[in-house]
């Protein structure tokens, strides 16, 4: 009898584990934009829920404090800010952004608390991995295979758009070789290497710069971080990933029809400087709540810009938008896993590794976001909330 209740507390703490993996796939499948008619049923918002429910009723919990990590206090407080800066447009807008924040709110906390040991930090990275692989097989199958030279690759939800896949590609490729760094079959350890190259070998394709940039930027440091490749094939692939960005990358670029003028001068670059100053003269003027949560395309001529385009920042995107206070809070959270590196000390070699190549993937983020405007994006609360975990259950230090 003993061994059986033994029995169901284990299983109900790895369905609980389970549920949350669920949610991480749905997240970044995006199942509600391949097939529409599940919209109604928000399965993201419901897995997430469901989640939630088993985790507290039978989920492993950390026994490190939420709220003892500062980085957590600071997700808390953005959501705040996110809220008050939205009441003051419509008194319905503060409960649309809580809303629309519950479903990451209820990922990160189970992240954090959940995540206890280096088997379930690879576990989630698969389920983002396996997430983002239809994405890739869909840009690539409607527009790598039949390119037309001038027209841009996309995707489809929220990376239609060729800057965004971009961004949510370079973020995960250094999550691929992460796995692949992990695992101890030599087979699966090639086929997430070659995965990886498949996601880059995609981005390659977008015609975006800052998307080349964070791939040149994530792909060096990720395989720096490699562990269990010989160095020779180590620096043979550096070569051949350097080769593949020079020369079909740039050309990709430089075949862009709405580039004249190369890589800088052109009228896209011209019009993202004039929305950033746009963006700051928003902030003098409203500088306490921001103009609003997504009010930025909307509002821009009002404050001498250009309506309905983006600022293509997503700092200036923040600040203007949220305020002083909620713009400071962002960045804090955001840069914060970044600069915790250096402090880190090995006591446990295989988790500063895996907090590494988490690091490389906010790394590419934040290369690819400073020329967008996406701090909506899931990925990026997901990575910091991986980090926090690895940092406070894994390598078991003090927060900041």
């Amino acid at each position: 009898m003993k061994n059986c209740i033994q029995g169901l507390i284990i299983l109900g703490v790895e369905m609980a584990f389970f549920l949350l993996c669920i949610s991480i796939f749905i997240m970044f499948l995006q199942p509600t934009a391949i097939f529409p008619w599940l919209e109604p049923y928000q399965p993201l918002r419901n897995s997430a829920i469901l989640a939630l429910v088993a985790y507290i009723f039978c989920g492993k919990k950390s026994n490190v404090s939420f709220f003892k990590n500062k980085i957590n206090i600071l997700f808390l407080l953005f959501i705040v800010t996110q809220i008050v800066s939205a009441a003051q447009i419509w008194l319905t807008g503060a409960w649309e952004i809580f809303n629309s924040w519950l479903k990451m709110g209820i990922i990160y906390f189970l992240i954090v608390k959940s995540v206890t040991n280096e088997k379930k930090v690879i576990f989630l990275t698969l389920s983002i991995v396996l997430g983002i692989c239809y994405l890739s097989y869909y840009s690539i199958s409607n527009f790598v295979v039949h390119y037309i030279p001038g027209i841009r690759v996309g995707g489809f939800g929220w990376y239609e758009g060729s800057n965004d896949l971009s961004i949510i590609l370079v973020s995960v490729i250094p999550l691929a070789l992460l796995i692949a760094n992990s695992i101890r079959s030599t087979i699966l350890r090639y086929l997430f290497i070659l995965l990886a190259g498949v996601l880059a070998f995609n981005v390659l394709f977008t015609g975006s710069r800052n998307g080349l940039l964070g791939l040149f930027i994530v792909g060096t440091i990720s395989l720096l971080f490699f562990k269990k490749v010989p160095v020779f094939l180590k620096f043979m692939l550096m070569g051949i990933f350097l080769f593949a960005i020079i020369t079909v990358g740039f050309t990709n670029i430089l075949h862009r029809s709405d580039l004249s003028t190369g890589f800088i001068g052109d009228s896209s670059s011209e019009d993202r400087l004039d929305q950033w100053k746009t963006g700051l003269h928003m902030l003098r003027q409203k500088p306490l709540l921001g103009i609003g949560p997504g009010e930025f395309a909307s509002r821009a001529a009002d404050y001498g810009g250009i309506r309905g385009l983006a600022p293509h920042n997503t700092l200036i995107q923040v600040f203007a938008e949220t305020g002083l206070l909620g713009g400071i809070v962002f960045s804090l959270f955001s840069f914060l896993p970044l600069f915790e590196l250096r402090q880190l000390k090995e006591k446990n070699v295989n988790a500063v590794n895996i907090y590494k190549f988490l690091f490389s993937a906010l790394t590419g983020f934040w290369v690819c976001a400073f020329f967008s405007n996406r701090y909506e994006f899931y990925i990026l609360y997901v990575l910091v909330a991986l980090l926090v975990a690895v940092r406070s259950n894994l390598i078991k230090e003090d927060a900041l």
